[in-house]
């Protein structure tokens, strides 16, 4: 039997994910994602980042995300959860 936990809501593999396109966005690989990290909370997110970091997510995910589902996100969590529904969902 082995130790590894399942995973059956897909958590790590979102939150890995957003953290590459975080990386890749900011330029700082020690940037560590939990689900309360919000603009406020990382030095240089502002609008212009924003956009580049839901261009990857979009990327990275294989999704589409529509503007006002975009302007209802809060944090980091909000956006794993709207990942989670957008990958769960059939096209």
């Amino acid at each position: 039997m082995s130790d590894s936990v399942e995973d059956p809501g897909g958590d790590a593999a979102i939150y890995a994910g957003l953290t590459e396109v975080f990386h890749e966005v900011f330029g700082d690989d020690s940037l560590v994602l939990d689900a309360g990290t919000a603009a406020d909370t990382v030095a240089g997110w502002d609008s212009i980042r924003m956009v580049s970091i839901i261009l990857g997510v979009e990327r990275h995910f294989a999704v589409r995300l529509r503007s006002r589902e975009v302007d209802k996100l809060r944090n980091v969590g909000d956006l794993a959860e709207l990942v989670r529904i957008k990958t769960a969902a059939p096209s």
